[in-house]
């Protein structure tokens, strides 16, 4: 079958491929989409983990470290109220245990800096501690030392507190602002998956109606072909050779309803062929019987010819026997002559009257012996 005889068909640089490349394409599609799909999903779950990743460390780590600086902070002032109250003793204590808060309230700030989302607060964070500790250094533990309970209550309330209000302050809004900062970051990180839960949804959609449309178009068009066989051998089952089978694409199915055809136009050829040689062998046939009348008729003429013949043997027979018995009785007479030769020689006297008998008689085998020519001719004749 040639090629030529396809009508010109849309995406045909496909569907006449072999039946493996189809189906191998097909399969290579989808291993296509599913491997899309698989780096599209772990380039968004790279996305989010590097979402999580900046979570943690830039809010996590960072409110971690705010916390540090507040329980410092806390340390600090716990130990500031209780120096009224304690003995020498213990105050030289606390002065040493504030002195290691502050040390590590210092590191705590220096570690939290990269961190800062609210720097004017954290500014003044900075700038309310320093002035905390002049007055606690300054005014409150010399009050305390000097047992004047009353100026201690006052500078305690009157100074110490609204600094402390104030840092405070400065310290929770910059948890605040961490907080915010995570919830928006959060919020970025919750939009990024629902946008990559789409994504991936849409993709995987798109991509598999594709496949399957594509699946759909090849398996229908090669079922159409098998289909279009089985109903063309179907028909030829029957003896019907005009249903032809529809050679739709230039694959294996194709080629095989090509030669199908190829085989119906061969097989109709050769149907025809014998059809016509079936007509001669008739013809022939109807000859061979009038021949076959003529030679009856010609055996029955011979047979009454060699009855006729048979007829003439017989009379031949029979005048052949007439001769003998003529040939025998003319011996007998011969004899006869030659004894009466013999005895007219003795007897002179008597030749005379018995010479008229012979001569008569002679005459007589004269007449035989023509018949006898006669009948010899017939028999040489016959």
């Amino acid at each position: 079958m040639s090629t030529s005889a396809l009508p010109s068909r849309r995406f045909g640089w496909f569907t006449d491929r072999p039946v493996g490349v189809k189906i191998g394409t097909l399969v290579a599609l989808l291993a296509a989409v599913v491997l899309g799909t698989n780096l599209l999903a772990i380039n968004r779950i790279d996305d989010l983990r590097s979402g999580q990743e900046a979570i943690y460390n830039e809010n996590l780590l960072p409110l971690n470290a705010l916390a540090e600086v507040q329980r410092a902070n806390a340390a600090h002032r716990v130990r500031t109220l209780e120096y009224a109250v304690s003995t020498p003793e213990r105050r030289a204590e606390l002065v040493g245990q504030m002195d290691e808060k502050n040390a590590d309230l210092d590191a705590a700030l220096s570690d939290y800096q990269p961190y800062i989302v609210a720097p004017a607060a954290m500014d003044e964070f900075v700038a309310t501690r320093a002035g905390f500790l002049d007055v606690v250094e300054k005014q409150l533990f010399p009050a305390a030392d000097r047992g004047d309970f009353p100026s201690f209550a006052q500078v305690q309330s009157e100074q110490l507190q609204p600094l402390l209000q104030i840092m405070a302050d400065d310290l929770e809004a910059e948890g605040v602002a961490q907080s915010e900062q995570a919830a928006a970051r959060n919020a970025r990180a919750a939009d990024e998956a629902s946008s990559a839960i789409t994504t991936l949804v849409t993709t995987a959609l798109l991509s598999v109606l594709v496949a399957v449309a594509l699946t759909v178009v090849v398996v229908r068009r090669m079922t159409g072909t098998v289909r279009s066989v089985q109903a063309s051998l179907t028909a030829m089952a029957t003896g019907n050779l005009t249903v032809v089978p529809e050679a739709r694409d230039a694959d294996e199915l194709g080629r095989m309803a090509g030669s199908l055809v190829d085989a119906q136009q061969s097989l109709r050829s050769v149907l025809s062929a014998v059809a016509a040689s079936a007509d001669a062998v008739a013809a022939s046939s109807e000859e061979l019987s009038a021949s076959s009348a003529q030679i009856s008729a010609s055996a029955e003429e011979t047979s009454a010819q060699s009855g006729v013949v048979s007829s003439a043997a017989e009379e031949v027979s029979r005048n052949v026997a007439t001769v003998a018995a003529g040939a025998e009785q003319m011996g007998a007479s011969i004899r006869e002559i030659s004894q009466n030769a013999n005895e007219a020689a003795r007897v002179a006297a008597t030749a005379v009257a018995e010479a008229e008998a012979t001569t008569i008689t002679i005459t007589k085998l004269g007449t035989s012996s023509q018949e006898i020519g006669a009948v010899v001719k017939a028999i040489t004749s016959i």
